[in-house]
């Protein structure tokens, strides 16, 4: 895969992700702790913070056939 197209596929769900923060803890509360949304938003906001440090090809989950099908 080539590895702007990785960065961008990281890049969205990082984002989408955080965006539906509130709705994943909403999601959490009856079932867990409540605070998935959170945790989830905290680490992708560690991706971001990292990803222009980070070689796409350190990714290699993303380039495999089952997860090029996923998408």
């Amino acid at each position: 895969m080539d590895p702007a197209l990785q960065r961008r596929l990281i890049e969205t769900v990082a984002r989408t992700v955080i965006a539906h923060t509130d709705e994943l803890t909403a999601l959490d509360q009856p079932i867990g702790d409540g605070d998935h949304g959170i945790n989830m938003k905290r680490g992708f906001e560690a991706v971001l913070a990292d990803l222009a440090k980070l070689r796409v090809s350190r990714f290699p989950m993303l380039s495999s056939p089952s997860a090029r099908s996923s998408l």
